[in-house]
């Protein structure tokens, strides 16, 4: 597997998409203690969904440039397979625990089946939520994230060109079969698993690896100054505009349609090639993009410590916009720390079980040489080549 070279900006903007994430979590808690009205909700989601289009569509481009020319090689799909694993499944199931405890507290059921089904990334309705939520409720990102990677690994098996016509074909196909037996128009939340897998965010990807690809094929890249700013600007202008265009949810089709542009156009910009880099702000972007997994499991769990204490302050000091800016502030810290002392060591470990090899036999020639019984053919000459070397130089030859 080729080794993908890290992008200051694109760290950066995985680190906003988490905490764009935070932020929209952060604010429900107003909300439910009608600090803020319920129209804020629209405000909250119009925000969430710019993570989750900028999310899906940098797993798209990462998968393109960290799979490089590793297509056609079952070795290469195994290893792919193993590094996602290792990358994805132990956190996440380390999360599931005190999910499910805080899901106890809150009296909502929790059965065997739902914590099966929520390791094993298979999508199903929740009671409590009423929608496709597993006990981490923001792992269903991950149910398509995993379902994404495993189409991937399937297609590491077949030549560069045959792996990437399925791969960017499959989910478009996809969700033209489902029109005709869901309809798109009005779009409904999925309530079954194969509605959840042939919804419209899958296209998400494809539109990351259409970008991977142009951006391999290129000849030169494209080099803009300021490329976070400029996404930034961005998302303000289309969370405006779908506030003040009487934008909804269930998000309808043409409003997904922007999102996905807006998430496109933000990859492509923070994958630009040049670009001023601040040299504290980048270093500080930088690690927040490499916890922004550990930030964005950890967060509602964190939110949950906040709020509680937040409650034991007087009436006239719960500022809605403190508390959110708190929640940034201590959530994307603690996702680094989780980073650093859970989620790295033990993703690296993993990665090492994984990559050892069963030890064969080993069989003592003359003068303490060893060889693998049953060795190739090169490691045989190589053996005979070192006996031939002793043998002369105890004859003096």
């Amino acid at each position: 597997m080729s080794q993908v070279r890290k992008i200051v900006h694109l760290q950066a903007l995985r680190a906003l998409s988490a905490s764009v994430v935070v932020a929209t979590h952060a604010l429900e808690y107003p909300i439910r203690r009608h600090i803020l009205g319920p129209e804020i909700y629209r405000l909250a989601w119009a925000i969430g969904w710019t993570g989750v289009a900028s999310f899906f569509t940098i797993s798209g481009l990462i998968m393109i440039r960290s799979a490089g020319n590793s297509f056609g090689s079952p070795a290469n799909a195994r290893k792919f397979a193993l590094n996602r694993i290792a990358r994805i499944v132990p956190l996440y199931w380390l999360a599931i625990l005190p999910f499910a405890f805080a899901a106890l507290l809150r009296h909502e059921t929790v059965t065997p089946g739902m914590i099966m089904k929520t390791m094993l990334f298979i999508p199903y309705l929740s009671d409590a939520e009423r929608a496709m939520r597993p006990i981490v409720g923001q792992g269903w990102t991950l149910n398509y994230e995993m379902m994404f990677y495993t189409l991937f690994t399937i297609c590491l098996l077949f030549p560069r060109r045959t792996g990437l016509a399925i791969l960017i074909s499959v989910f478009p196909l996809v969700v033209l079969a489902r029109t005709s037996i869901w309809q798109l128009f009005p779009y409904r939340d999925p309530a079954t698993a194969l509605q959840f897998w042939s919804d419209p965010v899958t296209l998400f990807f494809v539109i990351g690896m259409l970008i991977g690809v142009a951006e391999q094929r290129a000849r030169r890249w494209h080099r803009i100054r300021h490329p976070l700013a400029c996404t930034i600007a961005i998302f303000a202008a289309l969370i405006l505009a779908f506030l003040l265009g009487g934008g909804s949810f269930p998000m309808p089709i043409a409003w997904q349609a922007l999102y996905a542009f807006a998430g496109a156009l933000s990859v492509i910009l923070c994958t630009s090639a040049g670009g001023h880099v601040y040299p504290r702000l980048g270093r500080i972007a930088e690690k927040a993009g490499d916890a922004s997994y550990s930030t964005y499991l950890v967060h509602p769990l964190l939110l949950m410590v906040i709020a509680a204490a937040w409650d034991h302050l007087p009436i006239t000091l719960q500022s809605p916009i403190a508390f959110v800016l708190l929640a940034l502030v201590a959530c994307n810290l603690a996702g680094y720390i989780c980073y650093q002392t859970v989620e790295r060591p033990l993703s690296g470990w993993i990665k090492a079980l994984m990559a050892r090899r069963p030890i064969r036999p080993v069989a003592r020639g003359p003068a303490g040489l060893r060889t693998s019984i049953g060795a190739p053919a090169a490691d045989a000459t190589a053996f005979d080549t070192r006996l031939d070397r002793v043998m002369r130089r105890r004859l003096n030859l």
